[in-house]
């Protein structure tokens, strides 16, 4: 199943931080941002529920590992609405 993307105005930012690496995205009103992980040869994982924007993933990544996010956009029951196009770090 194909979810709808959101237009441009919603679409995710990447930025590589010392720190880690800062995502920033918009929440569309009514709407609950669930952000996504995946590395190679590995499954999406959630890494945060609720999350605010701009959020800072610092775990560890290997350094030759590129990353790749994705944010859903849910209801208030859960159910996802919309996503972000996958951004790779």
């Amino acid at each position: 199943m194909l979810m709808p993307t959101l237009p441009d105005t919603s679409a995710l930012h990447l930025q590589k931080l010392p720190l880690g690496r800062q995502l920033d995205f918009s929440i569309p009103d009514g709407r609950f941002a669930y952000i996504y992980r995946r590395t190679e040869n590995e499954p999406w994982r959630c890494v945060a529920r609720n999350a605010c924007t701009p959020f800072l993933d610092s775990a560890p990544i290997y350094q030759e590992t590129k990353p790749e996010y994705v944010v859903c956009f849910c209801d208030s029951a859960g159910i996802i609405m919309a996503a972000t196009p996958i951004v790779q770090a």
